[in-house]
């Protein structure tokens, strides 16, 4: 599972993109660097992935550097078979007005 959180300034420039991937994460006798293939597994290093019916809260820090009336933030929630290959399990986008949340220069 993916989680990719997004938010762009009112002319579309995007400002913060973060992903964060739940899964088991497994390693090899070699060190402790992730690795995937079932062939080369050896351990569970940890485990993140997203439990049923089990609520998880995850929070995002969106620097702003400059300015902004409106942000348009975009959480969307899928399925990564392999890179490129997605399954969309959810996605949810806001306009959130930030004016006045900077301080008068």
């Amino acid at each position: 599972m993916v989680l990719e959180a997004a938010a762009k300034d009112e002319n579309g420039k995007e400002l913060f993109k973060e992903k964060r991937i739940f899964m088991p994460q497994c390693t090899d006798s070699l060190g402790s660097v992730m690795v995937l293939g079932p062939d080369r597994k050896l351990g569970i290093v940890r485990d993140t992935t997203l439990q049923p019916f089990k609520p998880k809260r995850e929070n995002f820090v969106i620097p702003l550097g400059r300015p902004s009336r409106e942000l348009t933030l975009r959480v969307r929630l899928y399925y990564e078979l392999r890179p490129g290959q997605e399954i969309p399990l959810h996605l949810w986008e806001k306009k959130v007005p930030v004016e006045g949340l900077f301080a008068a220069h």
